[in-house]
């Protein structure tokens, strides 16, 4: 369930739709927790026996943990990526959520790196302009170490 300080815009210089921040958010404030409710989940073989139409978007917005594919349901699954998001995953004291890594200023598209949880399937340009940026997000893809 996606934090209520957060809706979605359609001005992101990411890609055309993101999340922003409402009003400040503060570091370690919750951004999204699992909720069975807001989230299917399949079994990796049953992504062929889909439709076309619903191939392409579990293509398009599904996170693969282990044999599964996850998808979001609510706004959530419009959260861009970024080699330097402003939030981290699942954090030791809860392992289901997504967190500030910081604060995230009213107005500030909130991101989330992709990287570790990328769907086969997936490839695209990131456009989040860090300068660790890894240019073509797909899985396994790394990230650069920052060079100030």
């Amino acid at each position: 369930m996606l934090n209520k300080k957060i809706e979605k815009r359609g001005i992101s210089r990411i890609s055309h739709l993101g999340l922003f921040a409402k009003e400040k958010i503060f570091k370690d404030e919750i951004i999204w927790s699992s909720n069975k409710e807001f989230v299917k989940t399949i079994h990796m073989t049953e992504l062929e026996k889909l439709n076309d139409v619903e191939r392409q978007d579990w293509i398009d917005h599904c996170y693969q943990i282990g044999d599964y594919y996850h998808m979001d349901i609510d706004d959530t699954r419009l959260m861009n990526h970024s080699c330097e998001p402003n939030t981290v995953d699942f954090p030791k004291d809860n392992p289901n959520s997504i967190i500030a890594a910081r604060d995230i200023e009213k107005d500030e598209e909130v991101t989330w790196n992709y990287l570790p949880f990328m769907n086969p399937f997936q490839v695209f340009n990131c456009n989040c302009g860090s300068k660790n940026c890894v240019k073509i997000v797909r899985k396994n893809a790394v990230i650069k170490n920052r060079t100030d």
